[in-house]
């Protein structure tokens, strides 16, 4: 009886520890999970979206299908395997990697899974030396006529580079078909352009939290996870990527990593720096308000750093403010009204007007910080770098184009305009792209 029972024993343990791996497997497949095989429909490519890399040699591209099936990217005479994953929801996602890419060469794609392959699409890796860039910036966006017709707009500017999103994307809401919906009719502009995302409060979906963005969207090439907040540099500009939506505290890793990257900048190769994330250290809606927190974490390290803009979205209005800290506005720095210098404290937008609902609310009277708001209208903001002068212009447009405000950040400290503006000197205006590199050089040396 006593041998029965050691064997018994001894087969119970090895079962344990057979277990033991086996739980292992079962946990990375959660995080990876392999698609089931009741995912029997059609293998033709959708939703095709490009994810640029911090590496401008490698882009990456994520495309789903109906079906099960092994997918595969074609470029130039290449062709790589796709990584083929799932999750909850009822379709089958690819992710590949085009590589040897040669900044500024047009490359031309197609990508393909069980033998349907989508139709062949061409874009040109970005080359963070150039000295001309132009970009769409959008907030709060969804799947509303509004929102349709922003996305019309960026589908119909043919100068566009990239497009960048504050936060709140398609705001499925636990619904993945709208996730479905939403990429399918954005993939005329993201075959081409690589569209770039901070993440917002209605990623965080009831009864999946952040694993269809995690699924959908790419910031590290690893499919299994998602790095929430990360930097790209295009030329002229270091862009960084924070998440309102994890911890941003000092002595987070988040925060961390956030000093680290921006101490890391050379400004005098990337003049500009923008901060994006979902929710707003200031705005003057009624509806969500500033973020007081996030500001009391954040705001000193985003002027110790020389932080020229942060871009936020969450408030469903357009607000931009004076160079500003603490609430207390650089009056220094606003002698143009449209024309701003660095070396002073950042200029906030919110841009959470997209295409949800406008919150029509505002705080009055309007606070000394703000610059200039609208509660009413929908629209985009398109930048443009232009690396001889060393500036970049902002314009925020309304549906149907007509422009509701423009201002310019400028390297060099503010002067006239004119040819006469600068100490009298006629013909000294041609020499701004000069007093620009001087001043930059200056003030590295602070």
């Amino acid at each position: 009886m006593a041998c029965a029972r050691d064997v018994r024993a001894t087969a119970f343990l090895l079962v344990l520890l057979m277990l033991v791996p086996f739980a292992h497997a079962q946990n990375l497949g959660e995080t990876l999970q392999e698609c089931p095989g009741t995912l029997t429909g059609s293998t033709q490519p959708q939703q095709i979206h490009l994810q640029m890399t911090d590496d401008a040699s490698v882009m990456n591209v994520i495309w789903a299908t109906e079906g099960r099936s092994m997918g595969e990217v074609e470029w130039d005479g290449q062709t790589a395997t796709s990584t083929d994953y799932c999750y909850n929801h009822d379709m089958a996602f690819h992710m590949a990697s085009m590589t040897g890419l040669t900044p500024g060469e047009e490359v031309t794609y197609r990508v393909g899974s069980g033998g349907d392959w989508s139709e062949e699409f061409t874009f040109t890796p970005i080359d963070s030396s150039e000295q001309h860039f132009e970009w769409i910036s959008i907030g709060d966006h969804g799947d509303s006529s509004e929102a349709m017709d922003v996305s019309e707009a960026i589908i119909a500017d043919s100068q566009a580079q990239m497009v960048t999103i504050a936060g709140d994307i398609s705001y499925a809401d636990g619904e993945q078909s709208a996730w479905d919906d939403w990429f399918n009719f954005q993939q005329d502009s993201m075959t081409v352009i690589p569209w770039v995302t901070a993440v917002g409060n209605h990623e965080n979906e009831p009864g999946y939290g952040f694993t269809p963005y995690e699924h959908r969207f790419d910031s590290d090439g690893q499919i299994e996870s998602e790095v929430f907040w990360y930097s790209r540099d295009v030329p002229g500009v270091h862009m960084v990527f924070m998440s309102t939506e994890h911890d941003y505290e000092p002595g987070s890793t988040q925060y961390t990593w956030l000093e680290q990257d921006l101490s890391s900048v050379n400004r005098d190769v990337t003049p500009f720096v923008i901060v994006y994330g979902h929710k707003p250290m200031y705005s003057s809606n009624s509806y969500h308000g500033s973020e007081i927190e996030l500001r009391a974490a954040l705001e000193s390290l985003y002027v110790e750093q020389e932080v020229d803009l942060v871009i936020a979205g969450h408030d469903h209005f357009y607000e931009r403010t004076w160079p500003v800290l603490g609430e207390e506005v650089d009056h220094s720095n606003s002698k143009y009204l449209d024309r701003f210098a660095q070396e002073s404290a950042p200029i906030h937008l919110v841009i959470g007007i997209a295409g949800r609902s406008a919150y029509e609310e505002l705080d009055e009277p309007q606070p000394e910080w703000s610059a200039y708001r609208e509660n009413s209208t929908y629209g985009w903001t398109r930048l443009v770098y232009d690396g001889d002068a060393q500036e970049l212009a902002f314009t925020h447009y309304r549906i149907g184009g007509e422009i509701g405000d423009k201002f310019t950040l400028q390297v060099a400290p503010l002067a006239g305009d004119s040819d006469e503006g600068i100490l009298g000197i006629p013909g000294f205006g041609a020499m701004l792209p000069l007093v620009a590199m001087f001043g930059a050089a200056m003030r590295r040396l602070r």
